[in-house]
């Protein structure tokens, strides 16, 4: 039953990306993640999203760019804390979290994460490392593949137009 109820809270914050997908911005790059038992650093150098959830987590979302667009991601499940002291919250740890941040460059990592799941637009680079083989991802539209229990590192890049 859980389960249900978190893939149903997934589907309906998933489809507003669903919907911006259609016009995301050339060259952006995609990745889902589903299960995963271990650490991921993202790095959006563009606007960009994601959208995640995790049993349990350490999480660190941070601005990529000081700019006049802060970092202002909607996270539950756990208290923020700021880290370096600009006022806005960049550390989470608890459990059953849940997060989402929208249009901004910005860096995320997940530490000791225990199935994790997030879907990433945008342009960057990702590295993965699963504490054991498992879980699933998908990147750029390519097929699933299972996450190797080893560090990998791999770059978004633009995901080919789908249609005739």
């Amino acid at each position: 039953m859980r389960r249900t109820v978190v893939f149903v809270t997934l589907l309906a914050l998933a489809t507003p990306f669903a919907a911006a997908a259609a016009v995301r911005a050339q060259g952006d790059g995609t990745l889902s993640v589903r299960d995963l038992d271990g650490q991921i650093t993202v790095r959006i150098w563009s606007k960009g999203g994601v959208i995640g959830r995790c049993d349990r987590c350490n999480l660190f979302l941070d601005e990529r760019v000081v700019s006049e667009d802060e970092l202002d991601p909607f996270v539950t499940g756990a208290r923020g804390v700021d880290v370096d002291e600009d006022g806005a919250k960049e550390r989470f740890i608890g459990r059953d979290l849940r997060w989402r941040v929208m249009d901004t460059p910005f860096r995320m990592v997940i530490r000791r994460g225990i199935d994790v799941d997030l879907s990433i637009v945008g342009k960057g680079r990702i590295a993965i490392q699963g504490t054991a083989p498992g879980g699933t991802f998908v990147l750029n539209g390519e097929s699933h593949d299972v996450i190797p229990g080893v560090s990998f590192t791999a770059q978004l890049h633009p995901v080919p137009p789908i249609g005739p």
